[in-house]
């Protein structure tokens, strides 16, 4: 039984997301479109290099940008208005951290002016509901970033990685259905914001270096990355990434993602992910992802795995809405449990700007080892991309 109390809490989200996806509808199913006038090439030479930075930094991220069959001069009507005291601050937010990446490149070498080093950073506010059958009701807030300094002089190979590393998972939003990451992230806080976790998962820098044996990612036709660093302010790591494109035609995309890392203080830990995506349409297409973890920390093992199923939408304008069925469980004896199931919706657009993003989540998973029966819960994302 949900209390009043919880009802109106349920309700603000229910609003929230049905109105976001009532607009991303309206908008997909308008029949009158406004005449665009051709740009000037002035014009459209720094549209076009504003647009290919964006999809840049959308692929670095983990975000596909929205595919399109039109032209620049039929494009939908953008977010962007008339620039404000919000948008210089960005600016100079990114001139920073272009500056801070050409003075680093330019500690392996002489840097190349028509080949500059590109800085890139997502700042995220995740505000997170949840109604415990134990617990009760809950609200927490964590503020999370990532970024990336690319150093071009040594063949683009080198990388300063910084902020939570989870953000990298985070192509379609959902919450870990398996039910530990979420419960960490809403239990034994002192207030609305944990601080301690939120230093510990921001508090994170490594180097990465990307194709670390040519020779290697030829023959077996994979992608790798080392990154040395820091995660949690005092866990010294060494981290190996391998990812491979397995088959890839009109309807059928295979991909696997695997990493393997050992901590000072984590020890082991190691996660491999396979990625089905089916669709004729590359605005509409069916996505299912297998993933299994395993860590091994003061001689005590787990192992779990989860599957996602996801029918996706890409609406225009950068909205994608996403819906399906998670799944998760552990592994225990070689044998596989079930712990957890139930559906989930989330939907994603940009909102004022073009580099701000609002981002959604309901789901209705349940815990049988913790012994709870299915509960509602949300996620409310707010985003910003420099």
């Amino acid at each position: 039984m949900i209390k009043p109390a919880n009802l109106n809490t349920i309700t603000l989200y229910t609003l929230a997301s049905l109105s976001l996806c009532t607009q991303a509808w309206a908008d997909t199913t308008s029949t009158t479109e406004p005449k665009v006038e051709p740009l000037k090439s002035d014009t459209a030479s720094l549209s076009h290099d504003a647009n290919s930075n964006r999809d840049e930094n959308l692929n670095q991220f983990g975000y596909r940008p929205q595919p399109t069959e039109t032209s620049t001069e039929q494009s939908a009507p953008s977010v962007q208005g008339a620039q404000n005291w919000t948008d210089e601050r960005r600016e100079e937010v990114q001139e920073q951290l272009h500056e801070w990446a050409h003075k680093m490149d330019g500690w392996f070498g002489e840097p190349d002016p028509k080949k500059p080093a590109k800085a890139s950073l997502r700042v995220v506010l995740d505000t997170r509901w949840v109604n415990d059958p134990q617990s009760g009701s809950d609200v927490s807030v964590e503020p999370r970033i990532r970024g990336r300094l690319r150093l071009p002089v040594l063949e683009k190979r080198l990388s300063l990685i910084i902020g939570d590393e989870d953000l990298d998972e985070d192509t379609f939003l959902k919450q870990n259905v398996t039910g530990d990451t979420y419960q960490a992230s809403t239990s034994n806080q002192d207030g609305l914001v944990n601080r301690r976790k939120t230093r510990e998962d921001n508090g994170s820098i490594a180097l990465r270096w990307s194709r670390f044996s040519h020779e290697v990612e030829q023959q077996l036709g994979v992608k790798t990355d080392i990154d040395v660093g820091v995660r949690s302010l005092d866990d010294l790591y060494v981290k190996v990434s391998v990812d491979k494109d397995w088959y890839d035609n009109k309807k059928w995309t295979v991909t696997s993602d695997s990493y393997y890392r050992y901590g000072l203080d984590s020890e082991h830990y190691a996660k491999g992910g396979l990625n089905l995506q089916y669709g004729t349409n590359a605005d509409r297409f069916i996505n299912n992802r297998t993933a299994i973890r395993y860590r091994n920390q003061d001689n005590e093992e787990s192992t779990d795995w989860s599957n996602d199923l996801r029918q996706v939408h890409y609406l225009g304008n950068e909205k994608q809405l996403a819906y399906g069925v998670s799944t998760g469980g552990y592994f225990d004896h070689d044998k596989s449990t079930l712990n957890s199931y139930g559906p989930a919706i989330s939907y994603r657009q940009p909102v004022w700007r073009e580099w701000l993003y609002v981002q959604t989540e309901l789901n209705y998973y349940n815990d049988k080892t913790a012994d709870k029966d299915h509960y509602p819960s949300a996620l409310l994302r707010m985003e910003a991309l420099f």
